[in-house]
């Protein structure tokens, strides 16, 4: 198995997938292609497998994961991102799927290369754009350098829960002004400069919140992940099943109500609902998301906070 991503809840997407050979199944975020191998392998002979992967350094290294199983099964890899979902099933000539995986959040080997610029821990680059092919995006460094105090305590609060939001953004409206922000060490530098001298033992470092906030709005994740799910529920065949696994609330939460509203029920809201529920295409079979077990936790920290939902398509 490759090093380059430690495919979280294997054996459960696996089931989940309800995997046979011959099926046709889309992984929508294929990393290094460790589920999409283990998915390969299940649906093998006569099988279909469509992958999916915005970022350039997946599909090289997804190439040579899948390299010998392409001979009993049809591996088809496209760089593009997974809300161009619909558009690549269809593109590839076919009218409905068997399943869909999708993978969400940021992969090991994102991680773990300093020169993308989505870890604290690592000296690199401000980047996080999951396409760096893709020069229209803003990276994270144009974000803090360019974007007004408000608008990043907004994106530090909602898409990081952080609490001292407004405390950092103004750090790095202060600091800006005399030194622009370059590498991770800046922004980590900056958040902690807000923090008490002496943090309490366990807790998460300080910058945690506000980097995760910043790759979801240099991606657009959440806006991305409404539409992916969407547009996977559209290519399923009556039958099919949606395994989607998140790592945060907020992408759990969007998962939930999407899966809420598709299979009819009425989606978590404050606000009254004003117009028909359509008619439902998917049944939801995972009462309460599945977590991963404490042995798998043990031998992949980065598991822990995942959570495994599955929905199937009605007939």
């Amino acid at each position: 198995m490759s090093a380059y991503h430690k495919p979280v809840l294997l054996a459960e997407c696996l089931e989940a997938l309800n995997l046979a050979p011959g099926r046709r199944v889309v992984d929508g975020t294929l990393g290094g292609g460790g589920h999409a191998r283990a998915i390969a392998e299940k649906i093998a002979p006569g099988g279909i497998l469509i992958a999916l992967d915005q970022d350039a350094d997946a599909i090289a290294e997804a190439t040579k994961t899948l390299a010998d199983v392409s001979d009993a099964v049809s591996v088809r890899l496209r760089q593009t991102n997974f809300a161009e979902i619909a558009g690549a099933v269809a593109a590839e000539g076919i009218a409905g799927v068997d399943g869909v995986l999708l993978d969400l959040g940021v992969s090991s080997h994102q991680l773990d290369t300093a020169d993308r610029g989505f870890a604290f821990r690592y000296v690199g680059p401000l980047d996080m754009r999951m396409n760096r092919d893709d020069s229209d995006t803003p990276t994270a460094a144009d974000l803090v350098n360019m974007l007004p105090e408000a608008q990043l305590a907004r994106i530090f609060f909602e898409y990081g829960e952080e609490s001292r939001s407004r405390r950092i953004a103004a750090e790095i409206v202060t600091r800006r002004r005399t030194k622009p922000f370059v590498t991770t060490e800046d922004l980590v530098d900056a958040v902690r400069g807000t923090m008490p001298l002496r943090t309490r033992a366990g807790e998460i470092h300080p910058a945690t919140k506000v980097f995760q906030a910043l790759r979801i709005a240099v991606n657009k994740e959440l806006e991305v992940l409404e539409t992916a799910l969407r547009g996977a529920a559209s290519v399923l065949a009556p039958g099919g099943r949606l395994v989607v696994m998140s790592y945060h609330s907020l992408e759990d939460r969007i998962v939930k109500n999407i899966f809420a509203e598709l299979s009819g029920k009425r989606v978590e809201t404050d606000l009254p609902d004003p117009t028909p529920r359509a008619e439902p295409i998917l049944t939801v079979l995972t009462k309460k998301p599945v977590a991963p077990t404490d042995t798998e936790t043990r031998a992949n920290p980065r598991a822990r906070s995942a959570k495994l939902r599955v929905a199937e398509r009605r007939g």
